[in-house]
Parts: structure tokens; C-alpha cells; sequence
């Protein structure tokens, strides 16, 4: 593979702490991270020059203060001239964090920070940079007078989120875990006659759970690809229907997600080719010319209507999506969001 992004010359080495698979189940196949972020390094450096560290395996098999101690081992053996962090809870010793300093530049790249600031802000002071890919939360850390914060949208792996050459298979997808607004959100859709394919984890027996190839073919099979939220919501509608399910009940009540953001996933179905109807959310018109590179939709009682109205017209259904390609495919891969993120640690 030809590099085609520019990383600085002070860049030799790299090391990534983060699970190599996701939740740390192997059976669930690789991370996010592993995906997104230190496959698209490699690609930066050469798989060579990128060690990887899985922390969470370190941490099940032989405890924290184990973990903690074999990744001061590695970090200072090694020497990378960069470390960067994917962390989950609070796995790591802020004292061992700390004092890698001394042998590498440190960088947590954090993905829910709209909804875990009291998690981020506990951490960032023991890292050199921390990243966020909101850009209204970023212009905030500015206004804070934070300087170790950069800016670094998600984007997607451009050597796994592909265009295809397939037959389309499904008028609606969606893909993703489930929640009960998700749930609900289906229900509805199946009672206003939409013919909609869910893919997920925990949904039931009913539905599938496919692979990471799997889905970028759904992506390239739908008419539609559903981008559901996963948040709170205080619609009555979907309060009333949950008091019917316990887990539901359960779900709510533990769900600490209180604010949305823009997704991996938003990235992900544009840079197949496939058409996106996502919930809104501001600032994803900064990535995404709304209704003319993404659809979206406001309010759940009228995305019938919406999934039905572009059902129905093919011609603004494939220009959405052949310019929301066109738009992924030139500026928001994770190879061109980590190669500035690494030249923007080292040209501050």
C-alpha cells in the first residue's frame, strides 16, 4: 500500500494501549479501536513500527497492578515516540500514566467525552494530549485555556469500509446494538408497514449478529441505512412501552449516555456507498452537506414518512449517497484524521 499522508519526520515509532478486541471478548471479533485506530496507524507507519499493547487481556489474566507494572516495562524498554491510550474505565494507575512521560509522548484519544466529562477531565492531566472528535466540546477545552487538547473526528478505516459491487437485498437496515428507543423505533417502523432488517447484539433471537465484512455489505446492500440513536429519551411513547419490559426498565435506568454525538457509523455507511438516514445531531453538517450528502431526521413519528419518501425517489436517494461517498471517500478516512492528529502532537 502507497502512503499517501504525511507524517512528521520526528515519527519512528509508535505504540498503541487500547483492547484488541471488542469489550475484550474475542469471540466478538476486534475493537473499534483495534479497527479505526491502530490498524489506520500502521497503514501510517508500517505495521513494523506500531506495537500494540492489549491492556484489558493484561489486566483480566493478571490483575491492575500487574498490568500497570508490564506496561512501564514496555513503554520504557521500547521507547516509542508516541503512546496512544484507548481507555475503558479506570484499568490504569494515574501515577504509572504519569511517569511514562519520561520515556514517550503520551495521547488518550477519547470517544464519548460529550457524555463522560467527569471521566475525561479526571484523566487528562496525567497525558501530555487528549483528543475529542466533537467540535463544540473541543472549541470549549479553548475557551478553558486547555491547551493539551486536539481535535480528532472518528472517520473510517478506508481498507475495511469499501464500496461494492453487489445487488441491492434490503429496502431498510439497520445495524447496531440494541436499546429500547432502538427497539422502539423499530416497532414502530413495522407497524407503518416498513420493511426494515435489524442487525445486532441483544436484540433476541430474531435477529442476526454478522460480522464486521457482513455489515459492509449490508451497507452496500440497503436502499436505506437506518443511524438509530442509542441515548435517553423522554418520548411518553417510548417511556409508556417500556414499563412492559424489565429490561427495558433496566436499560434506562443504568444508560449513562445523556447526550449524542456524531458516530464511527456515521463515517462508516457514507464511505460504502450506501444511502444514510441518521438521527440529527448538531454538528455533523460539518462533516456532511445535510440532504445532499446525508438525510436525516428530527422527529421519530415522521421517519415513516421520510423512509417512504425516499423509497420512492431513486434518483435524489442514489445522488445523497453517491456524493456522501464522494465527500468520506476525499476527507474523512482515519488514515487522514490520525495522520494530523500525530503531526498536530509534534507541531505544537
Amino acid at each position: 500500500m502507497i502512503n499517501k499522508y504525511s507524517i512528521t519526520n520526528s515519527v519512528k515509532k509508535a505504540a498503541v494501549v487500547l483492547m484488541r478486541y471488542d469489550y475484550g471478548i474475542k469471540e466478538r471479533g476486534f475493537s473499534f479501536e483495534y479497527v479505526n485506530i491502530y490498524l489506520p496507524i500502521c497503514d501510517l507507519l508500517g505495521k513494523e513500527n506500531v506495537l500494540i499493547f492489549d491492556f484489558f487481556d493484561e489486566y483480566k489474566s493478571s490483575g491492575k497492578e500487574s498490568m500497570n507494572k508490564k506496561l512501564k516495562e514496555f513503554i520504557k524498554t521500547e521507547k516509542p515516540d508516541f503512546t496512544l491510550f484507548c481507555l475503558f474505565e479506570n484499568e490504569m494507575d494515574e501515577a504509572v500514566i504519569s511517569s511514562l512521560r519520561e520515556w514517550t509522548k503520551t495521547i488518550v484519544y477519547f470517544f464519548d467525552d460529550p457524555w463522560r466529562q467527569k471521566f475525561v477531565r479526571s484523566w487528562i492531566k496525567h497525558f501530555d494530549y487528549f483528543s475529542t472528535s466533537d467540535y463544540y466540546i473541543f472549541k470549549q477545552y479553548k475557551l478553558e485555556g486547555i491547551k493539551s487538547a486536539l481535535y480528532s473526528p472518528f472517520g473510517f478505516n478506508e481498507n475495511v469500509y469499501v464500496k461494492r459491487e453487489t445487488q441491492i437485498k434490503y429496502d431498510v437496515s439497520f445495524v447496531g446494538g440494541y436499546s429500547p428507543l432502538r427497539k422502539w423505533i423499530v416497532n414502530q417502523l413495522l407497524k407503518d408497514g416498513i420493511n426494515i432488517k435489524v442487525f445486532g447484539r441483544g436484540w433476541g433471537s430474531d435477529y442476526s449478529f454478522i460480522s464486521q465484512d457482513e455489515m459492509v455489505d449490508v451497507f452496500n446492500q440497503s436502499k436505506i441505512n437506518l443511524n438509530l440513536s442509542n441515548g435517553i429519551s423522554n418520548d411518553i411513547g417510548l417511556l409508556f412501552n417500556s414499563l412492559y419490559s424489565w429490561r427495558a426498565i433496566k436499560h434506562i435506568l443504568l444508560n449513562k449516555k445523556n447526550k449524542e454525538q456524531v458516530k464511527g457509523r456515521h463515517f462508516e455507511i457514507n464511505a460504502c456507498g450506501g444511502f444514510q438516514l441518521s438521527y440529527f445531531i448538531p454538528g455533523l453538517n460539518l462533516f456532511y452537506e445535510i440532504d445532499k450528502e446525508i438525510a436525516v431526521y428530527e422527529d421519530v413519528y415522521n421517519l415513516s414518512d421520510e423512509i417512504k419518501f425516499f423509497l420512492n425517489n431513486d434518483e435524489l436517494r442514489l445522488s445523497i449517497a453517491n456524493k456522501g461517498y464522494e465527500r468520506s471517500t476525499h476527507e474523512h478516512s482515519a488514515q487522514k484524521y490520525l495522520s494530523q492528529l500525530i503531526n498536530n502532537m509534534f507541531n505544537k
